[in-house]
């Protein structure tokens, strides 16, 4: 496995199938904020929450022009059932095959069960890596304050104060 990406470093670049087998290339996001998020699998409670949580806030990351990027193991069919009775609107990518390559690009996958760890990567309009967050357990998901502290960071919307 790679080491993890750390801040100021590239980021691995990727292709990966969204939930209409369509590719999605990281670097195709180029102009936009990304934040990469790497969850263990579809159908999961926590992964529910968290991903559920950033649909109904999607208005507010993309205030900070960013995009949202999922991906996990699963395949593109499971993403797609999944996301259709979360009504999750923003990219599921499927990391199935080569399975969990691009997790590994970026060290955060597990060898002992075959998902990734739950992680956040933050992707500048260049395509480098600004900032990472790693649970330490995969069962606790990231707070909306660290997603939102982070973009504010990166990519201030203009004319408002700083998240409280």
């Amino acid at each position: 496995m790679a080491p993890r990406p750390e801040p100021d470093a590239p980021a691995p670049d990727f292709t990966l199938l969204d939930t209409e087998a369509r590719p999605v290339t990281l670097s195709g996001q180029r102009g936009k904020i990304v934040v990469l998020v790497f969850y263990r699998a579809d159908w999961s409670p926590v992964c529910t929450n968290e991903l559920t949580l950033l649909q109904e806030t999607l208005d507010e990351i993309r205030r900070h022009d960013a995009v949202v990027l999922g991906v996990s193991v699963d395949g593109h069919w499971s993403h797609r059932a999944w996301a259709r009775q979360q009504r999750i609107t923003f990219p599921l990518l499927s990391d199935f095959w080569p399975h969990g390559e691009v997790a590994r690009r970026y060290g955060v996958f597990r060898e002992q069960d075959g998902t990734s760890e739950r992680a956040l990567f933050f992707v500048d309009r260049e395509g480098t890596v600004r900032d990472v967050w790693v649970a330490e357990d995969p069962d606790i998901a990231p707070g909306l304050n660290l997603i939102f502290d982070t973009l504010e960071r990166l990519a201030p919307v203009p004319g408002e104060a700083p998240h409280a």
